[in-house]
């Protein structure tokens, strides 16, 4: 059994394909403030916590509570764009049962806010699984710091050495190489050479099974 081991899944993009709605809310958001939000600007920053991308959009002059009020403005308009249309990424659900017959610990580890999170495991059916989830509200530094990982494993009291990482967004390999774990990268949202830290790239968790996460350790 692995009951010494953690598998930490990033959310979006991992567990869902949340991107297109997390882009059209951007975008909404976006509108308002009369900036425009383009798949360029999505692309460099998906990952990353709303508050860092909603600063890029402002400037460094606006004050923080008016980047904060805008950034939970286009989670709002995410999750009221989201609500019943989630659906899990293949191979997602084998994966984790998976995992978890073996004895593995399982994480959430997420840029977004702990709404979100809430809404899009409540909506797959699958937050029993999770031993620990970690969101942006329990951290001080968001992706690619290596906070969110590295706290996963302090509450789970593992190695950071036997945990294995499986995101989609570069910032979220770089967070994990931080935090001295390994990585499985999936194509989502990003194309394979931007994901090229990662120990294994492939386009989603229909193309592994237990046995290869084991191999990796190894």
């Amino acid at each position: 059994m692995f009951s010494d081991y953690c598998v930490i899944f990033d959310m979006d993009g991992v567990l869902a394909d949340t991107g297109p709605i997390h882009f059209e809310s951007w975008v909404k958001m976006a509108a308002e403030i009369g900036v425009n939000f383009t798949r360029d600007m999505f692309e460099q920053t998906f990952g990353q916590q709303s508050p860092t991308i909603t600063r890029k959009l402002l400037g460094p002059e606006v004050d923080k509570v008016i980047v904060e009020k805008w950034a939970s403005l286009k989670e709002q308009y995410y999750r009221e764009m989201v609500r019943e249309k989630l659906t899990p990424l293949p191979g997602v659900l084998r994966i984790i049962k998976e995992l978890e017959s073996e004895g593995f610990k399982l994480a959430v580890g997420s840029s977004g806010p702990p709404e979100n999170v809430e809404l899009l495991l409540s909506q797959l059916k699958i937050k029993a699984y999770f031993d620990v989830i970690i969101t942006a509200a329990d951290v001080k530094n968001g992706k690619p710091e290596p906070d969110v990982f590295l706290n996963a494993a302090k509450i789970l009291n593992i190695n950071p050495k036997n945990c294995l990482v499986i995101e989609d967004a570069p910032v979220g390999i770089e967070a994990a190489k931080r935090a001295g774990m390994i990585s499985i990268a999936l194509t989502t949202t990003h194309d394979k050479e931007e994901l090229l830290g990662a120990q294994l790239i492939i386009k989603d968790l229909t193309e592994i099974n237990v046995a290869d996460i084991i191999s990796l350790f190894a």
